[in-house]
């Protein structure tokens, strides 16, 4: 049985597909998405059943951000390399760590600071290493999978979407001058 996707499903994953194959692009789209995933996963927390409230004002806040990066694009990318960081971090230690005792902010900090580093760093490559990996998650969490499966999806999805954004950015470097 095919299951049914409504619009609070398929939008993330719509989303998920353009950071996949275009975040380095749009990198606007991934600060936006960066702080939608953060407003998605942590106001819950804290203000739970309210679903479709949060979705829509996690939209709203993630277009906002998406429009103050287009005019503040270094601290804006820092910014949604910071939440994107922490995020995927998080998730991962969520869904693989043996110690989940330690508190829920810890691992979030921590892939935050490194995502916010990488992305000072090494600027284009990790846009498109963190928004192919984002995508890939958003991807793979509107699916019902087990959580190996999940894992195994998200690497491959990342990878292609890497490869692919790698392969656009050679693409670029290659133009001929006039």
């Amino acid at each position: 049985m095919i299951p049914t996707l409504d619009f609070f499903s398929l939008f993330p994953m719509i989303l998920g597909v353009l950071l996949l194959f275009f975040g380095r692009k749009l990198f606007w789209l991934f600060i936006g998405a960066a702080i939608f995933i953060a407003v998605m996963t942590l106001v819950p927390r804290y203000f739970p059943h309210h679903d479709s409230l949060i979705f829509y004002i996690a939209v709203g806040v993630g277009l906002v951000a998406a429009v103050v990066g287009v005019f503040l694009q270094k601290i804006a990318l820092r910014v949604a390399g910071f939440l994107a960081g922490g995020f995927l971090f998080f998730s991962l230690w969520e869904d693989f760590a043996a110690l989940n005792s330690l508190p829920w902010w810890l691992p979030f900090v921590v892939g935050g600071l490194l995502g916010a580093l990488l992305l000072s760093v090494l600027f284009e490559w990790a846009l498109i290493v963190l928004s192919s990996l984002t995508g890939a998650y958003l991807i793979t969490e509107g699916l019902s999978l087990s959580a190996s499966t999940h894992l195994a999806a998200l690497v491959v999805l990342a990878l292609i979407g890497i490869v692919v954004q790698g392969r656009m950015k050679k693409g670029k470097n290659r133009q001929p001058k006039e």
